[in-house]
């Protein structure tokens, strides 16, 4: 999922609960009679409202309906992600095809910068926002050279990523983590 719909995502379901929590606060104070005595759940008059108007049930149900589309695409919005499947590195169709799966290219970002001294984990994606990117966040122990890490990931994995994808301009963004672990790293410099 992208960053705008995991923000959309908190504040829907976050007033959504607000709501629910002030509805079921109101529901209990009326059932202990904090109001008098508890009414009907639907008034006598909201009820002959209903059983009048002849037009009062296609409303209501076109509420429900509307409510249930919202839903739907609110549902189909989770599926939806900036991921990406594969990367086509085809330049000429007449000497065949070229495509990287972008969970190899993942992969390999991982491994390489996990080998790292001082590194404890790390974790690549690449995704496709307003064109294609590579996202590397990389966890550090405690006596990580944050310098020597950086300078590392930045020339060689960086540099071995864009070369595979023969992309010298791909973005890049590595966000350093320090201290997330105290495990040391697998490997050496």
């Amino acid at each position: 999922m992208s960053a705008r719909t995991d923000s959309v995502n908190r504040s829907v379901l976050t007033l959504l609960a607000l709501l629910l929590l002030a509805a079921g606060g109101v529901g209990l104070a009326t059932s202990f009679g904090a109001f008098g005595s508890a009414p009907d759940v639907l008034p006598q008059g909201l009820r002959d409202f209903a059983a009048d108007q002849w037009w009062f049930w296609l409303v209501a149900g076109a509420v429900c309906l509307l409510i249930a589309l919202l839903a739907l695409r609110w549902l189909l919005a989770q599926l939806s992600t900036d991921r990406v499947g594969q990367v086509d590195l085809t330049s000429d169709e007449r000497d065949g095809r070229t495509v990287v799966h972008s969970g190899a290219i993942a992969d390999a970002v991982e491994n390489e910068a996990e080998a790292l001294r001082g590194v404890s984990s790390a974790s690549a994606h690449l995704r496709d926002e307003r064109g294609r990117r590579l996202s590397v966040t990389v966890d550090l122990t405690d006596y990580a050279d944050i310098a020597e890490v950086r300078r590392i990931l930045e020339e060689r994995v960086v540099g071995h990523a864009r070369q595979a994808l023969d992309d010298p301009s791909l973005p890049v963004d590595i966000e350093l983590r320090p201290g997330r672990s105290r495990s040391g790293g697998r490997g050496l410099l």
